[in-house]
């Protein structure tokens, strides 16, 4: 894994086999993101789940073999638990594309991913039980 920062930008490289959840919380950690967002990722995913929160919960399907990574993007709140919420596109090899709620995935190749760090928002995450999810809080 390789990082740089620009001010409150951070641009991250995740090379092959890397995981991409306890990767970008390292970053986020190392970097200062306490809250922040992922505003862009592209590349290759494998070993990756995806879900689609239906009236029962995440309906999930996992995927082995490794597809596009067309979209990443979500919240980081550090201090919440999820820590990173994050939805994904992904591209297949007959050129259809799935995309969902992202719970787990591995780099395949190379993945390139722009985090950006807030200073005057604090994000923290509380459950809802109407909607049945841990919500985004604006502190």
């Amino acid at each position: 894994m390789e990082c740089r920062r620009e001010g409150e930008h951070v641009l991250v490289k995740l090379s092959d086999g890397e995981d991409l959840f306890p990767s970008l919380e390292r970053v986020a950690t190392e970097q200062g993101i306490d809250s922040g967002s992922v505003l862009w990722g592209i590349g290759m995913v494998r070993d990756f789940e995806i879900g689609f929160f239906g009236p029962n919960g995440y309906e999930k399907a996992a995927f082995a073999d490794r597809h596009e990574l067309l979209a990443l993007h979500g919240s980081v709140a550090m201090r919440a638990e999820p820590r990173l919420h994050l939805h994904v596109a992904v591209g297949r090899p007959d050129h259809g594309v799935v995309g969902g709620h992202l719970f787990r995935a591995k780099a395949a190749v190379v993945n390139e991913i722009h985090l950006v760090r807030f200073d005057g928002i604090r994000m923290n995450r509380a459950f809802n039980p109407g909607t049945g999810l841990r919500e985004l809080v604006l502190e």
